[in-house]
C-alpha cells in the first residue's frame, strides 16, 4: 500500500472493531491492534501476523462449513468491485481457543482522498455467540451416542461439545441411574 494511505491506517486502531485492511486480491495489507487482540482471545490463526497473507486462506481452515469461503470471497468482491457499499454476513468459524462460534463479518469499501488506484476493503468481525447446532444434522450412534466428526472419526458426545460448544464438564448422577446402580442409596434420597 502506498505511504500516503499507510497515515489513515492509525484511524482504524482509534475504532473499536476488530478490522482487517485487504486489497481487492483478497490480501491482508493492515491489521489493527484490536485485531491481534481478538486473535490471541480466539486463536483464530495460529500464527499472529496476518500480514501479506490471503483472507480466504486465513478463513478456510476454520470454516465450519466450507462451502462459506465462496460467501467470503463474493463479500471481497462485491465490496472492491463497487457493486454494494458495506455487505455482511454469518459464518461460523472454529476457534482454538473457544470451540466453534458464529461471528458477523462487516466489510466496506476502504475510501481515502486521493482516491487510491487500486481497491480495497476494511473486514471488522465480531462474535455473536454460539453456532446454531440445531441446523445441522449430527450423526450419532444408535447404540453407544458416540458422534461422528467431520473427519469421519466416531468421538464421545462429551469431547464432541467440548470441541463444538467449548463446554466444560462435571460429573453426577440422575435419579434413574442411582435407582439402577445404587438401589441400597436410593430410598434415602428424596427425588
Amino acid at each position: 500500500m502506498p505511504d500516503s494511505l499507510s497515515t489513515l491506517f492509525p484511524s482504524l486502531d482509534a475504532l473499536t472493531h476488530n478490522a482487517l485492511v485487504i486489497d481487492s486480491s483478497g490480501m491482508i495489507r493492515y491489521v489493527s491492534a484490536r485485531w491481534d487482540e481478538f486473535n490471541r482471545q480466539y486463536g483464530l490463526t495460529s500464527t499472529p501476523d496476518c500480514l501479506e497473507r490471503s483472507i480466504l486462506e486465513l478463513f478456510q481452515n476454520i470454516l465450519i462449513v466450507p462451502a462459506d469461503i465462496h460467501k467470503l470471497e463474493q463479500l471481497l468482491q462485491d465490496i472492491v468491485q463497487g457493486t454494494r457499499l458495506s455487505s455482511s454476513t454469518e459464518l461460523a468459524l472454529l476457534t482454538m481457543n473457544r470451540g466453534s462460534r458464529l461471528f458477523e463479518l462487516n466489510m466496506c469499501p476502504f475510501i481515502a482522498e486521493p482516491a487510491p488506484a487500486y481497491k480495497a476493503a476494511i473486514l471488522a468481525i465480531r462474535d455473536i455467540g454460539l453456532p446454531p447446532v440445531i441446523r445441522q444434522l449430527v450423526p450419532i450412534c444408535a447404540s453407544c451416542k458416540s458422534i461422528r466428526s467431520t473427519q469421519e472419526e466416531w468421538i464421545r458426545i462429551e469431547r464432541f461439545l467440548q470441541q463444538q460448544l467449548s463446554l466444560q464438564f462435571t460429573h453426577d448422577i440422575c435419579p434413574d441411574c442411582i435407582r439402577e446402580l445404587y438401589p441400597q442409596y436410593a430410598a434415602s434420597l428424596k427425588w
